[in-house]
């Protein structure tokens, strides 16, 4: 006997292989077979005639960390068929972290997680993913943050680390992979991991591949340029063995398309030499993050009290502006997405040239206001990027889906409420860069093989029900930039651990989801 049935569905079963029709059984959170099965088996059953019936989404790059124990109905995924989602990407997350450096990574992550009235009561990992379990919509899978190992050996503080320190990073982080992490991620341009260097990459990447991790990678792009910021993750995958994937693999020129070319070339050169290299992509030609990473490198040192401490005097304020300017940022290509105080709300939506004209002030000078006014926690989003490039990206076979969300702000990048449903609809039935069963792979089995999440990402007996049940003739994002918090249409079920979440379009309140460690 089946608990649920979905009958005459079209399986697009993950693996890429051609569409097929037949009907699920479900029993006990599982898939329990697959084929020609007679209804009357089960307690219950949906109809999927006429609908495409495929694994769950996994999302490769979120910024759900604690915003998804905020909302654990987290509807901005689920109702687009995510029911995984990976955390602690680009080295930003709250785990492990002591509780003084857990209050400050709060402030100084909050433009782009906000601070959310959650208990904030957790050190270990262990305790950071007790939080999610069987309490939450979706599912979570977890990677060891570079700023909480700096953090918790060095400090907040611009220097290499000492031989001691480097032994008690790798503590650390073989410590988060034995508690349930299924890796590492860093982010190099963004404090405090930008105060690394090399050696201490490898010593963590060697602890990584000893527990057979994954190691994710937002590159050095500010200090080595695009492409030797490539070649230094290869060189370290190289050098450690460890299994490398790149975060959001893009082009930020949009007048300059072509680059994408390069950057594939220098992964298949890898891959060729035995090097486990892969990626993921958002498909949108806007980036967000937080507003201060134009401050200065010096700037940040300290974290958040010293920052807003720096920008308040008028001295250090104007060194700040001034290195700002230098970097000639385009500034009516960054918009502001969040901005959390109802003063500045009126800023939201309108690039920083147009909110310092409103303002009546010089745009840097406006930055390093609005910085101080609401405590760092300023997120904004760039028009920068081109769509052949992405294109190009997103079909390669090592390509993974990543929507890269962020969820604060009222008007937040659209990625975060319709990448996957975009995938299928723009980029495989609209223009044909990817057939329906590839684009598929790319979402389910694809990163779950990268993950070690060996019993997800595929329709097939003895696989966790992750399912979405969804008519590929319909459907469709409808986040726009204008009106980015939208859910699409066009997905019918979303089942996470055999539990129904989504039912006819509309969040059933379920909270199944698990921690899935390696």
């Amino acid at each position: 006997m089946f608990d649920l049935m979905i009958r005459g569905g079209r399986i697009l079963d993950g693996s890429g292989s051609p569409r097929y029709s037949g009907d699920v059984g479900i029993r006990d959170g599982r898939i329990a077979a697959v084929g020609r099965l007679e209804p009357s088996q089960a307690g219950r059953v949906i109809d999927a005639g006429g609908l495409a019936v495929c694994p769950g989404f996994i999302d490769m790059h979120t910024h759900s960390d604690v915003m998804l124990l905020a909302n654990p109905r987290h509807e901005t995924k689920v109702m687009q068929g995510v029911t995984t989602d990976l955390l602690g990407l680009d080295g930003l997350s709250f785990a492990p972290l002591s509780p003084d450096n857990l209050r400050m990574m709060r402030q100084y992550l909050s433009g782009l997680n906000g601070k959310p009235n959650i208990a904030w009561a957790w050190n270990t990992v262990a305790q950071f993913l007790a939080q999610f379990d069987q309490k939450v919509a979706i599912n979570v899978a977890y990677l060891v943050p570079h700023n909480a190992l700096r953090l918790e050996t060095i400090g907040f503080i611009d220097r290499a680390a000492t031989d001691k320190e480097l032994s008690q990073m790798q503590a650390l982080m073989a410590q988060g992979m034995r508690e349930g992490a299924v890796g590492f991620s860093t982010g190099l341009d963004y404090f405090p991991c930008r105060y690394s260097n090399e050696e201490e990459l490898v010593k963590i990447c060697q602890v990584v591949a000893e527990h057979d991790g994954i190691s994710v990678w937002h590159v050095r792009k500010n200090d080595l340029g695009l492409m030797e910021s490539i070649k230094e993750v290869i060189r370290i995958a190289e050098m450690t063995g460890v299994k490398a994937h790149f975060s959001h693999f893009s082009v930020s020129h949009p007048t300059t398309p072509g680059k994408s070319a390069e950057m594939l070339a220098l992964v298949d050169e890898a891959r060729a030499k035995g090097i486990d290299l892969s990626f993921d992509s958002y498909p949108y030609i806007a980036q967000s993050t937080l507003l201060l990473v134009f401050l200065p490198r010096w700037a940040h040192e300290g974290g958040p009290e010293p920052i807003l401490e720096r920008l308040s005097q008028a001295k250090t304020r104007k060194k700040i502006a001034a290195e700002i300017r230098a970097l000639h940022v385009p500034w009516d290509k960054v918009i502001l997405t969040c901005v959390p105080s109802r003063k500045n709300r009126v800023y939201v939506g309108k690039s920083l040239l147009e909110a310092a004209k409103l303002a009546g002030r010089e745009t840097v000078a406006f930055a390093c206001d609005l910085l101080l006014e609401e405590e760092l926690a300023v997120g904004h989003l760039s028009l920068l990027g081109n769509e052949a490039d992405m294109q190009r990206i997103m079909k390669h076979p090592c390509h993974t889906a990543g929507s890269d969300g962020i969820l604060v702000g009222d008007k937040p990048n659209p990625r975060a409420w319709g990448t996957f449903p975009r995938f299928v609809a723009r980029y495989s039935r609209e223009l044909g860069v990817l057939s329906l069963e590839e684009v598929i792979r790319h979402m389910t089995s694809s990163p779950a093989q990268r993950l070690g999440l060996k019993d997800r990402g595929l329709v097939k007996e003895g696989f966790a029900a992750d399912l979405v049940i969804f008519n590929p003739e319909t459907i469709k994002d409808t986040a726009t930039f204008e009106k980015p918090k939208q859910y699409p249409v066009g997905i019918d079920y979303v089942l996470v651990n055999g539990a129904v979440v989504v039912e006819k379009g509309k969040h059933t309140g379920a909270l199944k989801g698990r921690v899935l460690r390696k």
